[in-house]
Formats: structure tokens, sequence, C-alpha cells
């Protein structure tokens, strides 16, 4: 039997804001790197990827915001 703090923890989506969060610090270091640096380490799949990712996690928290 689930209490109510229960069923909170477990319905909460901790998906969209921790890919969020690791992609915006990926991105920035990406940009950081390039920009202020002058050291492009990156390759563009890493690039890709985390863009995909960023928007993966834009479309999570959206989705759980607006399916209740």
């Amino acid at each position: 039997m689930k209490t109510e703090t229960t069923k909170k923890f477990s319905e909460r989506n901790y998906f969209g804001p921790i890919m969020i969060f690791i992609s915006t610090l990926v991105i920035g270091h990406m940009l950081v790197n390039d920009y202020f640096y002058e050291k492009p380490d990156y390759n563009f799949n890493l690039l890709v990827c985390m863009v995909c990712f960023l928007v993966a996690g834009i479309a999570s928290v959206l989705r759980s915001k607006y399916s209740k």
C-alpha cells in the first residue's frame, strides 16, 4: 500500500530536468572552449547528441506538465 508521500515520489519524472541540466553543461563547456579558449576539442557527433538530449528533456518536462 502506497502512502501519499510514496505516490508523489513514484509519479515524479526526473528524466527531463536531469537531461536538460547535463546537456546544457556539456553544450556550455563546448561553446566556452571553442569561443573563449579557441580550443575546439569537440566533435560534431557529440554536439548533435547533446542537442537531441536537450530536446528530449524539454519534451519530457512539457509532456509531464500538460498531461495533468
